[in-house]
């Protein structure tokens, strides 16, 4: 059996004094049997987050190095990922958040997949455990038993199979394992891309190697009424506010995406064309793609910042006819009360 790869567990943190115990308690947990580190880090919280995650590692009996940290600011995802990563020691990052709860054996899978797969740059396991608060007390539970079983791999190399055989699927953006490469290579994500963190790495990492995907292994029960913790909590209703606040998020995901996805592109590309002959041209038709979803997101920008005349325009250019697109076209605050409405009649 090959080594056991260095694992660095970093879980970064804001404002989610209701959540993070459990996130905290289900890492230190972790059987893994390989060496591992934890990284801690607050991004300024304003609640009590911080004092709960010492309060966490003071009870801690293991032998592992934890850091815990706060950057001298509130840096968003990307800046807090940033500040995690430059004290990781690990030759893997494993990604968590605040509010989910990771399966005791989740690092196992991961530095098991790693060790036996050469070449592998990502790994992403499947996460379709989703819980309410009033269940934490079921889903911390369910983490404590191994979820390896009848686990299978799948593994995706750009460089031998095409786009749509490697598209981007929802399961290679979350709850991921990133080797370390993904930053020594290309350095540090940018620091506007705090809703964007998963995407660049997930480009980064596929470019540098090949990835697998972890199927029938819950590998992380995900919370299921908050968010990305650059935006907090989520009840998730469909109420007006809802709609309004939902609408609000794509308007700054796509505004706050758009220059840092194109610089990766462009770092992506220069170091394609660098790249052996005979690995370029699976390389280049992945980036051709990416470069098409880049270009929808530059196109979307300006979707709620212009007039409903550009919005009819913008759909039709993106093939968006649904009625619920026609309806989308209108100011956002009639658009969000109709909708709103539309619902509770039909509930």
């Amino acid at each position: 059996m090959p080594p056991l790869p260095k694992l660095s567990y970093v879980l970064l943190s804001h404002n989610r004094e209701k959540y993070v115990r459990a996130a905290v308690e289900s890492a230190l947990a972790q059987d893994y049997e390989g060496e591992m580190e934890y990284i801690f880090s607050d991004d300024c919280s304003t609640d009590r987050t911080f004092e709960i995650i010492k309060e966490c590692v003071a009870a801690y009996k293991g032998t592992r190095r934890v850091v815990v940290t706060q950057p001298p600011t509130n840096l968003k995802t990307a800046g807090n990922f940033n500040h995690a990563v430059s004290l990781a020691q690990g030759d893997w990052i494993i990604r968590a958040d605040d509010d989910d709860i990771s399966a005791i054996d989740r690092c196992s899978v991961i530095g098991k997949v790693v060790s036996s797969i050469p070449g592998c740059t990502y790994v992403a396991t499947e996460s379709s455990y989703y819980f309410q608060d009033e269940e934490e007390a079921a889903a911390v539970e369910t983490s404590r038993i191994p979820c390896a079983q009848g686990m299978s791999t799948r593994e995706i190399d750009i460089r031998t199979m095409s786009p749509g055989q490697c598209a981007f699927l929802s399961k290679e953006y979350s709850y991921k394992a990133w080797n370390m490469a993904c930053f020594r290579t290309f350095g540090d994500i940018p620091a506007a891309a705090h809703l964007a963190d998963d995407y660049i790495l997930y480009f980064r990492a596929s470019v540098l190697g090949k990835g697998v995907l972890v199927d029938n292994a819950n590998a992380v029960l995900v919370r299921n009424n908050s968010m990305h913790q650059s935006i907090g909590s989520d009840n998730r209703n469909e109420g007006y506010r809802d709609i309004m606040r939902r609408e609000r998020l794509f308007d700054e995901y796509q505004n706050s995406t758009a220059a840092p996805m194109r610089q990766t592109y462009e770092d992506l590309l220069d170091f394609a064309r660098r790249m052996p002959q005979d690995e370029q041209p699976g390389v280049l038709a992945f980036l051709a793609d990416m470069q098409e979803k880049i270009c929808v997101t530059e196109t979307l920008r300006s979707y709620w910042r212009k007039g409903t005349i550009n919005r009819v325009r913008m759909a039709r250019e993106l093939g968006m006819t649904r009625p619920y697109d026609m309806l989308r076209c209108l100011p956002m605050p009639v658009f969000a009360a109709l909708l709103a409405l539309i619902r509770k009649i039909k509930s």
